[in-house]
């Protein structure tokens, strides 16, 4: 009983810590990006996908890579335009980061070099890619959308 009356506190002292930490944001007005548009490239051997961005500028971009993905590079272009981000990459993941933050009404395209998916091109799946972006005026990392790339021959869905 005491373990229950426990957790229970516990649950309720977190809630209201989320709900105290989040009212603030409630009143704030802030416009995110979006995953705009997907699709592979050279016959499915180059993922892409596009975010566009709406309101407040955009920082940094970070990408889950969440299908045992690999990749021989990126190329990044705002408005089509080639540009070269400080790229860091992690285990399934990779960040942009933008010398200066990517204005509203830019388009973002993403291009993933020979996207393999468990060491195959075009293996017929889909491969979803999670998306978040980060704004200097909100300081804080947000979800953007998932892109899902249809490989040649992928799900129906």
């Amino acid at each position: 009983m005491k373990k229950l009356l426990l957790n229970g506190l516990v649950a309720l002292a977190m809630t209201s810590t989320a709900v105290m930490v989040m009212a603030p944001a409630a009143n704030a007005i802030f416009t995110a990006a979006s995953v705009s548009n997907a699709g592979v490239l050279r016959s499915g051997q180059d993922h892409y996908f596009e975010v566009s961005v709406e309101g407040d500028p955009l920082q940094r971009v970070r990408v889950q890579c969440i299908t045992f993905h690999e990749l021989d590079g990126l190329e990044i272009f705002v408005g089509g335009k080639a540009v070269e981000p400080a790229i860091n990459y992690g285990f399934e993941e990779f960040t942009l980061t933008f010398a200066e933050p990517i204005p509203a009404d830019e388009t973002i395209r993403i291009v993933m070099k020979n996207s393999r998916v468990r060491g195959t091109i075009n293996a017929g799946i889909d491969v979803p890619y999670r998306v978040y972006g980060t704004y200097p005026n909100l300081g804080a990392e947000v979800p953007l959308g998932t892109a899902v790339i249809r490989t040649p021959g992928g799900g129906s869905r």
